[in-house]
């Protein structure tokens, strides 16, 4: 689990924004950033996977425009090698990007992956 969660971060980092795994966001963290769920599934079934875009703004192109470059990179598909297996990131094309306000001065865009670990259990 820790080689996929650290596989994923690296992977979200190419993004410009800094990343964290869901409930590890530090308190007073400056926006933007991306928020990822720690999930590591069985190789048999996808997951669902969804990335939180935050961005301290009143308006929400810029969460949009970073959802629009995460699902581009993703695509029909992405592969992400690791020492001792692969992960596949796959849009989920059943579930629409949406953008939240919260607070009126923060915007997150839900952008919805599907996630495959192709891995031995415990790597």
């Amino acid at each position: 689990m820790t080689k996929t969660a650290q596989t994923l971060s690296e992977w979200f980092g190419s993004f410009g924004l800094p990343v964290y795994l869901d409930g590890d966001v530090p308190d007073g963290a400056e926006t933007p950033y991306i928020v990822i769920p720690l999930k590591d599934p069985d190789w048999r079934s996808k997951t669902s996977f969804l990335v939180k875009v935050w961005y301290r703004t009143t308006t929400n192109l810029p969460a949009a425009e970073k959802a629009d470059e995460i699902r581009a990179a993703v695509h029909e598909g992405v592969r992400l090698p690791f020492d001792g297996g692969t992960l596949v990131l796959y849009s989920d094309d059943d579930t629409a990007v949406q953008i939240m306000t919260q607070d009126n001065d923060y915007r997150c865009a839900l952008v919805p992956l599907l996630l495959n670990a192709y891995h031995m259990p415990g790597v």
